[in-house]
């Protein structure tokens, strides 16, 4: 998605975050082709959700918000040279969204890990040994890269996506299929700036630097968003109108409400900030 893509932006050397370009690319994440407005017959949820858009991502909001965490997976448009990434995150608190993600380029393994306001970046023993063995290193308050991450984290809390797309005038595209599942495709066009300003827990100075990312693909963003038979989100994208849906990476939600807790690297594993280019290799 384009929200996520602020990270690469500013954090071009963390391998992880530099795949994710904008997040949209339907069509090319493993969906069916569309199916019109097929449900379950009888079924309660799937009648509701063939319902008022507005009121299925509403309702998934809150489904989402009671989930509390989950798996996250992120997969890369077809030709990059970045593996995407996967991992969990915890959404319980809106503002401070945590998230603790594995991603590979050209094989070397990076990791990500958000916890509340803290960010760091990781490496395996290869590159750690470049800096005295540690495997972490946090990113100090007001540092670029440490801000891309905390962004990063918060754009990939469902409960702010589905927020944001219900705000909006949210269409439904149909029925289809994703991972074996049928879920319901509903899709908001929204303006950058209103995308910025329904964004919480964000200081001013980083809803300028995610405004001026988002515009970068476009004045306007198509989100996409696919609900289950649950009301559950398990995929949503987004793209820009510059550069359309070709370099989008999908986000795909699983294990939801089974994630463990998500802590803090071990101070004793922690190298010194100024040799974030030395563990990135």
């Amino acid at each position: 998605m384009r929200a996520v893509r602020l990270a690469s932006a500013v954090v071009t050397a963390a391998v992880l975050v530099g795949g994710l370009s904008a997040c949209g690319s339907s069509g090319k994440s493993g969906n069916d082709a569309k199916g019109g407005d097929t449900k379950a017959a009888g079924d309660p949820v799937a009648g509701a959700l063939a319902g008022d858009p507005k009121t299925a991502l509403a309702a998934a909001a809150l489904v989402m918000q009671k989930a509390g965490n989950g798996k996250v997976a992120m997969v890369a448009p077809d030709g990059s040279t970045h593996t995407g990434g996967s991992g969990t995150a915890d959404w319980k608190d809106p503002g401070k969204t945590s998230v603790d993600l594995t991603g590979e380029m050209d094989t070397k393994k990076m990791r990500i890990r958000v916890v509340g306001t803290d960010a760091y970046l990781g490496a395996g023993d290869a590159e750690a040994a470049a800096i005295g063995g540690k495997h972490w290193v946090k990113m100090p308050a007001g540092n670029e890269m440490g801000d891309g991450l905390l962004l990063m984290s918060q754009m990939l809390n469902p409960v702010v996506q589905l927020t944001l797309a219900a705000a909006n005038k949210p269409t439904k595209v149909g029925q289809e299929a994703v991972d074996g599942t049928q879920a319901t495709h509903i899709r908001s066009v929204e303006d950058a700036s209103t995308m910025v300003a329904g964004m919480t827990g964000l200081s001013p100075e980083q809803r300028q630097a995610v405004q001026k990312t988002l515009e970068q693909d476009g004045k306007n963003i198509t989100v996409d968003l696919w609900l289950d038979a649950k009301q559950q989100l398990v995929q949503f994208q987004e793209f820009g109108d510059k550069n359309g849906e070709h370099d989008a990476v999908t986000i795909k939600y699983t294990g939801l409400g089974s994630a463990g807790k998500i802590e803090a690297p071990a101070a004793t594993d922690l190298g010194n900030p100024a040799d974030i280019l030395k563990l990135l290799g």
